[in-house]
């Protein structure tokens, strides 16, 4: 009987003693702190205009930040620095790559996907006409961007716009104001109907033309700019 007893006694310290590493265990599971998250990162991508008329060239900008305001406005501030203007946010990722794509109409897009070239697939395929359709900007909340295409050849020049016009009616005739938006000097021609004229046009400088004596026909005439820069412009006005 003595020898019972103290079988059975050791077997309850045993057991009281596991219940008690295991509760120990327990209670130092619960008041271990919970591993900490990584914050998040967000990429933002933005569109804008170089230039407006088909087919049209665009510039973009990116920004990352653990702020997902501030990566939206450093997006806008590089938009603008590369050149473009009005430019707006079209995509902001979280913990992702993100891809923005237009095309020669000035559509603008934005897609994220977990790879860069996931997010810029999903890009090309949001835009309605697929005519000069690219990937402008892209690139990962982690910093990650695409390396550049090996032996591409650089983008060609953005067009040169032509000189805008307006007309002032004045005694015994017009004044055409016109005036450069190429940035380049050039000679000029400006041709309506029974009129022509040359005149030289410094760059982004406005060159006021007097058509003097004129007579009012009272109808539309067809007016054409054409400078030796290779641009040129059409329009029409009523006198």
């Amino acid at each position: 009987m003595t020898t019972n007893s103290k079988s059975r006694a050791g077997w309850q310290r045993r057991t009281s003693a596991a219940l008690l590493l295991a509760a120990g265990t327990a209670a130092v599971g619960l008041l271990a702190p919970a591993p900490a998250q990584a914050a998040d990162q967000y990429i933002a991508l933005a569109l804008g205009y170089v230039n407006e008329n088909p087919p049209v060239t665009m510039a973009g900008g990116s920004s990352i930040s653990g702020n997902k305001d501030q990566a939206a406005q450093g997006a806008l501030t590089n938009c603008s620095s590369n050149g473009a203007s009005h430019c707006v946010t079209v995509v902001i990722a979280t913990n992702e790559c993100a891809a923005a794509a237009s095309n020669d109409y000035g559509e603008e897009v934005g897609a994220s996907g977990a790879t860069i070239a996931a997010a810029s697939s999903s890009a090309l395929a949001k835009l309605q006409n697929q005519t000069g359709a690219k990937v402008i900007v892209s690139g990962c909340s982690n910093g990650n961007t695409p390396p550049p295409p090996p032996n591409e050849p650089p983008p060609p020049p953005a067009p040169k716009l032509g000189p805008t016009v307006s007309f002032e009616t004045v005694v015994g005739g017009l004044v055409a104001h016109i005036t450069d938006r190429s940035g380049v000097s050039s000679q000029c021609t400006y041709t309506a109907d029974n009129f022509n004229r040359a005149f030289a046009l410094p760059a982004n400088s406005t060159y006021d033309l007097r058509i003097v004596p004129a007579i009012p026909q009272f109808k539309n005439w067809n007016v054409t700019i054409a400078c030796d820069n290779g641009t040129s412009t059409s329009t029409t006005t009523y006198f």
